[in-house]
């Protein structure tokens, strides 16, 4: 698993971005993030074929990855 944020992009709006430029390996979702949120990081996952998973908490997230604040996804980016 990556944790840090050299190997990652925080929200979903730079996982779009990454995404279009294809360079999301992974999506990693906190299942206490708003429903909608959730549904269309997965909706775009499922589209762009790119797994992506579903993890404990925003706070989790932001423990695992060395962020200052909770987060609602985090892209893993292509090594």
């Amino acid at each position: 698993m990556a944790n840090n944020t050299k190997n990652v992009v925080i929200g979903k709006r730079q996982i779009l971005r990454e995404i279009k430029n294809g360079n999301i390996f992974e999506i990693r979702i906190a299942a206490d993030a708003e429903t909608q949120y959730i549904t269309a990081l997965i909706e775009v996952a499922k589209k762009n074929g790119i797994d992506y998973r579903i993890c404990s908490t925003m706070n989790q997230i932001a423990v695992d990855y060395g962020i200052e604040v909770p987060s609602g996804a985090v892209g893993v980016l292509k090594e």
